[in-house]
C-alpha cells in the first residue's frame, strides 16, 4: 500500500519550517547557504552577526513537534562580573521583554525565544529572528558597560 500524501505530518512540518526559515533569512540578507552551520544539538542550523551579537537559528527535535529556537550571544561573563548583580538584572529585564528571555549557557548570556514549528508562518519566523538580534543589539553594550564581560561570544 502507498503512504497518503503528508501522512508523515512531522517530516512535512520540518520541510515546510526549512524552507520557512530559510525564506526568511534571505530577506533578511543572510543567505541560507552562507549562514548554514553544523549543529550537533539541532536538526538544521544557522548563524549570522549582527552588530556585535551572533544569531543562531535552529529547528531543535521535541516530543510533539520541531521547534525553532533563536538565540543570540549577548556577552561573555568573566572573572570581573558580578553575576548575581548581572542576574537580578536580567531577571528584572526579563518581566519587560515579549516573546524572548535572557538565559545563561556556561559563560554566555543569551537572549533566546523558542517555539513549536505546528502552525508557523514566515511572519512568525521573521518575527522571531528580528525580536531576538533587536534585542540583542539593544542590550549588549549597555550590558557590557554596566557589568563588566565582553560583547559576543569569545
Amino acid at each position: 500500500m502507498v503512504p497518503a500524501l503528508f501522512s508523515n505530518q512531522r517530516e512535512t512540518n520540518l520541510q515546510s519550517t526549512l524552507a520557512l526559515v530559510e525564506a526568511v533569512l534571505g530577506e533578511l540578507g543572510h543567505p541560507a547557504s552562507g549562514a548554514r552551520i553544523d549543529d550537533k544539538t539541532a536538526l538544521h542550523a544557522w548563524r549570522f552577526q549582527q552588530g556585535s551579537a551572533a544569531i543562531s537559528v535552529a529547528l531543535v527535535h521535541r516530543t510533539a513537534f520541531t521547534h525553532i529556537r533563536v538565540s543570540a550571544v549577548v556577552m561573555t561573563l568573566d572573572g570581573k562580573v558580578d553575576r548575581a548583580v548581572l542576574f537580578a538584572h536580567l531577571l528584572a529585564r526579563n518581566a519587560e521583554l515579549t516573546g524572548a528571555a535572557f538565559a545563561l549557557d556556561n559563560n554566555h548570556v543569551l537572549l533566546v525565544s523558542e517555539r513549536s514549528t505546528l502552525d508557523l508562518d514566515q511572519s512568525e519566523v521573521n518575527d522571531l529572528i528580528r525580536r531576538v538580534a533587536q534585542y540583542a543589539d539593544d542590550h549588549d553594550d549597555s550590558l557590557v558597560a554596566r557589568y563588566g564581560g565582553t560583547l559576543g561570544a569569545t
